[in-house]
This record gives structure tokens, C-alpha cells and sequence, in this order.
């Protein structure tokens, strides 16, 4: 079996702790472009610097996930949770985070050029995290016309 499909077959049981293992032993980059993800249960997970571009994560559990240096892009996390997660220096380059949980993300120097964010997460704010590294958070007022609208 390559490495491409031990990683994948890890990551779709939501075997956490041995993908961590088998990627820091393997030490070199892991591309799982193209990869689906739907719903993954993947809380805690080290992805940093794994390429995941056009990779289908829609609604997959991503909280406190390491993703430092990765390559989202074109990647659809569509109603993604990545409260927590750690997205710095990440390639979000026309990812799809609508309805994304993002409350406490890092995303110091990430790209976020053409990304679809959730409607709860101010331009200003997005400004402020990727320039200085504060945390996002939570806009109860959007999140609250949000659900009144549905």
C-alpha cells in the first residue's frame, strides 16, 4: 500500500493518532489532493504543511487540527468545524468556508486570496488575524439573523 492510501485509509476510520504517527515518521510531503473527507471525525489532527488542494472536507471535525502551512486550496470546508484549529502561514487561496465553525482560528500570514468565509466573520477581523495572528471569534448578532432567515 503507498503512503498516499495509508494516510487516506487512517484519516477516513478517523485514526488520529496513528495518521500523527505515520506522517512524523515519514517525514516528507504528504499530498492528499483531491482527497474526501466528507465528515471526517479528525478533531486534533496534524496536517501541517499537507497539500489538500481540491480536497472535499464539507463538514468534516477539524477542531484543534494543526494545519500550519498547508495547501487548502480550492478546498471545500463547507460547514467545516476548525474551532481551534491552527491555519498559519496556510494556502486557503479560493477555499470554501461557508458556514465554516472558525471561533479561536489562527490564521497568521495564511492566504486567504478569493476564500469564501462564513457571514459571522467580519472583513476586519479576518484583516486583524492573518496580519497580526488574533484569534477569530464567534458573531452572535449574524449568527442569530442567520437562523432567523432559514
Amino acid at each position: 500500500m503507498d503512503l498516499r492510501t495509508e494516510l487516506l485509509t487512517l484519516l477516513e476510520r478517523g485514526d488520529v493518532d496513528a495518521f500523527n504517527e505515520v506522517a512524523r515518521k515519514r517525514r516528507q510531503i504528504v499530498d492528499l489532493s483531491g482527497a474526501d473527507l466528507t465528515a471526517a471525525r479528525l478533531e486534533g489532527v496534524d496536517l501541517s504543511g499537507v497539500r489538500l488542494d481540491r480536497a472535499r472536507l464539507v463538514r468534516a471535525h477539524l477542531a484543534a487540527a494543526d494545519l500550519e502551512g498547508a495547501s487548502l486550496r480550492f478546498a471545500n470546508l463547507e460547514g467545516a468545524d476548525l474551532e481551534g484549529a491552527n491555519l498559519a502561514r496556510a494556502n486557503l487561496y479560493n477555499a470554501y468556508l461557508s458556514e465554516a465553525r472558525l471561533e479561536g482560528a489562527c490564521l497568521l500570514a495564511a492566504d486567504i486570496t478569493a476564500a469564501v468565509f462564513p457571514s459571522d466573520v467580519r472583513a476586519d477581523e479576518l484583516r486583524l488575524a492573518v496580519d497580526r495572528g488574533t484569534r477569530l471569534r464567534h458573531d452572535p448578532l449574524v449568527a442569530l439573523v442567520r437562523r432567523l432567515q432559514r
